[in-house]
């Protein structure tokens, strides 16, 4: 058995869910907040059999899109300038991380 981590942004979250839910994949989805852009995310944790890992990763890849946004880092604008980056410049957000973890052991009470 595995445990899938899939750190997704938001905007690609509701699809997500929903085609995890039409494959009757059980999930659970946590609001996240992300460390580097402190961006809102949502973490979904699933169970699964080995024989669904990659099921459950190509589900993913479809539903989750990287972008290219325009971050403002006007809070930081003195030390931005100082190691030469441009003020607001163009990242690629989106897409997913996925973790995939053993389980030793599941036990429903």
């Amino acid at each position: 058995m595995k445990l899938i981590i899939a750190f997704v942004h938001k905007e690609d979250s509701h699809n997500l869910l929903k085609a995890l839910r039409k494959q009757n994949i059980s999930v659970t989805a946590m609001e996240s907040e992300g460390g580097f852009l402190r961006r809102s995310n949502m973490t979904f944790l699933i169970g699964t059999e080995d024989s669904q890992v990659e099921n459950v990763k190509k589900i993913i890849g479809e539903n989750c899109q990287s972008r290219t946004e325009t971050i403002d880092t006007s809070f930081a604008a003195g030390d931005i300038e100082s190691i030469g980056l441009p003020s607001s410049p163009d990242i690629t957000v989106g897409g997913a991380t996925i973790l995939v973890l053993d389980v030793a052991e599941k036990i429903k009470i």
